[in-house]
């Protein structure tokens, strides 16, 4: 519910397109995605902690690690799967 003269704000990650992925290496999330196959990747490493973003969309092909999944649902992150 947006209260009266303010808008809503949510720091949302969308990843979208071929080559998603979402891993956990060193205590860290790696978030990674292509817009399409022929595109450099766009990558962010970040420790949990620190991550901005409160959810995290995902949408087109790739993996998401079930280890990173515990450390992002640890902190009270949510993760949104849309499945093609």
């Amino acid at each position: 519910m947006t209260l009266k003269g303010q808008k809503n704000h949510y720091n949302i990650k969308f990843l979208s397109g071929y080559g998603i992925s979402i891993k956990q290496k060193d205590n860290q999330i790696i978030l990674q995605h292509k817009p399409d196959p022929f595109s450099k990747s766009d990558k962010e490493e970040w420790f949990v902690n620190n991550l901005p973003y409160e959810k995290l969309v995902v949408s087109g092909k790739g993996y998401v690690s079930t280890d990173a999944l515990l450390l992002i649902f640890q902190k009270n992150r949510n993760v949104m799967l849309f499945i093609n």
